[in-house]
């Protein structure tokens, strides 16, 4: 095997590791994580792969690849986290994989290098790899289809690349609708323009394309209109254009203002951000920049610009939303660098900055993390959290405080840049950058979830029992009870297919005689906020027994039950609003 390869398989490696090793252990988080996997534990119950359903009603906001893929790998290796995760984790080491080729064929292998290693280490993109979201998987396949563009654009024989984007494209759509032919065909359309690639377009257009893109998406699409005749319009009409637009009648979750993705894109992938801004605002490092060949600047500028431009005109923003822009910001840094490394002071420009940011943020969180260890208890108390919480974050701080001195000192010991190989001091850095969102893993324990909860219900639950969501949606209590639980007042983002479900009057309670009568008679579990105690304590006989509670979270009982590892709420939390669902 030469040196190249066993680098490659190294990498390789070392990115498998880094997606895959940390994505069990810990909850899954509500509202999103809850959701997502409680959707494909309910289609492996129900039999049922074409009608998505949450909580046994209806659920059309998305279309079912994510649930498809994710109730495939809980058929595979079982209903755990892990599980849940392997989709989003696999689609980011996809999407880095396809960065790397895409790479290649625009600069150069250094540059696919840097690209690759850079958008692998991105706190943003990172996280949300592991993290069971769709936007991830979305990503991927936009990633493929913008690969297939390039490649079609430069190819002489193009119809197998437009192939590969018209099946990349209908996974797309099968992952989140419309916009997987929006943005990508935006993107491609005016890049070609600018080239004046018409025979790259018609490719792009031809019968085949088309034919493999139908015979993608169709079916499913057909399936659930003919099983659900209101699922287009509901799916299409409200879901995109109503939602995109904010018209009035439409729950908009996270309406934000036209400048939300500014600090997203600038601080999501620092530290690398931050050593492009620095190379802008020299004049050697603007020359560097304009060294980029043009095709390749237009093409990553399109793609960036468009996703960014496109979700910042929505009404409904999340950080995770411009997922997507990821990738072809990851490639414009790294063609910059690789001009950047002809010039020494622009060399040394890069590696200072790096330097000077994994030092000063090392320094800080390392001064944080002595100052919570004797003031645990009291930041516990400010934070409304439990102690063994503030603890574990404080280890994960002190981690990563490491982590960044650690990878200074090692930078300074091999001075890659001294023997003319700056790209690999650089690597030193995407190295460490990768250790420290490791090490940074071990505080996302402290999370919303109600997994908790769910295992004191599941260790006394019998047969008969009734288990009640008290004015809080708890994504996650279904899946980790495998129980259908009742919605008292508890309607969120179910609330369409809650409306129209046959079973309305059975599992979807506002009448509180209705639930006082529930309580008198069988044995009832109430999940909800700890703030309703009051309120229920009020109008139940006998009165409510704390089961477990969970910060602001608790589980009552109407039976004797010795208390389940129960967590004594402060009184600001007692008058804590609801967490928004997204």
């Amino acid at each position: 095997m030469t040196r190249a390869r066993a680098g490659a398989l190294l990498a390789l490696v070392l990115l498998l590791t880094l997606y895959l090793s940390r994505i069990g252990g810990w909850v899954l988080q509500d509202p999103d994580e809850g959701r997502y996997a409680e959707i494909p534990r309910e289609m492996i119950e129900r039999g049922d792969w074409v009608t998505p359903k949450l909580f046994h009603v209806n659920y059309f906001e998305k279309p079912p690849l994510l649930y498809w893929l994710t109730a495939a790998c809980f058929e595979t290796f079982g209903q755990t986290e892990a599980a849940a995760r392997i989709v989003p984790a696999v689609s980011g080491i996809a999407t880095v994989l396809l960065t790397f080729v895409l790479a290649l064929r625009l600069c150069g292998r250094r540059a696919a290098w840097l690209g690759a290693g850079i958008l692998a280490t991105k706190p943003l993109f990172f996280a949300l790899s592991q993290a069971l979201l769709i936007d991830m998987l979305l990503t991927a396949c936009m990633s493929a289809t913008m690969l297939g563009v390039y490649a079609a654009h430069r190819a002489e024989r193009k119809h197998g690349w437009a192939l590969l984007v018209g099946f990349s494209v209908a996974l797309g759509m099968l992952a989140k609708g419309l916009i997987a032919i929006v943005l990508p065909g935006g993107i491609a359309l005016a890049f070609l323009l600018w080239r004046r690639d018409v025979p790259t377009v018609r490719a792009l257009l031809g019968w085949r394309v088309i034919l493999v893109f139908l015979v993608v998406t169709v079916p499913w699409f057909v399936l659930v209109s003919q099983r659900n005749p209101d699922f287009l319009h509901f799916f299409f009409v409200r879901e995109h254009f109503q939602r995109f637009a904010g018209n009035a009648g439409v729950r908009v979750g996270h309406p934000e203002g036209p400048f939300y993705y500014v600090p997203v894109v600038l601080l999501g992938p620092a530290p690398w951000t931050l050593v492009a801004l620095l190379l802008a605002a020299t004049r050697d490092g603007r020359q560097a920049f304009r060294e980029i060949p043009a095709e390749v600047r237009a093409f990553c500028l399109l793609w960036f610009g468009i996703v960014f431009l496109f979700f910042s005109a929505a009404t409904s923003k999340l950080g995770s939303y411009v997922l997507p822009a990821m990738p072809p910001l990851a490639l414009l840094i790294a063609a910059w660098l690789d001009r950047a490394f002809v010039e020494p002071r622009l060399v040394g420009i890069v590696l200072r900055t790096l330097n000077a940011f994994f030092a000063t943020l090392g320094a800080l969180l390392a001064v944080a993390a002595l100052l919570a260890w004797p003031l645990h208890v009291r930041l516990a108390a400010w934070l409304h959290q439990d102690v063994p919480d503030v603890i574990q974050i404080a280890g994960a701080t002190a981690s990563v405080a490491l982590s960044l001195l650690a990878t200074v000192l090692v930078a300074r010991w091999t001075r890659w840049e001294d023997r003319g190989r700056p790209a690999a001091a650089v690597g030193v850095f995407v190295a460490g950058m990768a250790a420290v969102l490791l090490c940074a893993t071990q505080g996302r324990a402290v999370t919303k979830t109600a997994r908790e909860l769910a295992f004191a219900i599941n260790d006394l639950h019998q047969a008969g029992d009734v288990i009640v969501s008290y004015k809080r949606l708890m994504q996650s209590l279904a899946f980790y009870t495998g129980q259908r639980i009742v919605q008292y007042d508890a309607y969120g983002e179910i609330k369409e297919g809650a409306r129209t479900a046959p079973d309305h009057d059975d599992w979807f309670w506002d009448d509180p005689e209705r639930l006082k009568a529930v309580w008198g008679s069988k044995r009832v579990f109430v999940a909800t906020e700890a703030k309703w105690i009051p309120e229920l304590t009020a109008l139940l006989e006998p009165d409510p027994r704390i089961l477990v509670q969970d910060h602001r979270r608790v589980v009552l009982v109407n039976f004797p039950a010795p208390a389940h590892g129960s967590v004594e709420a402060g009184p600001s939390d007692q008058d804590t609003a609801d967490e928004p669902e997204s």
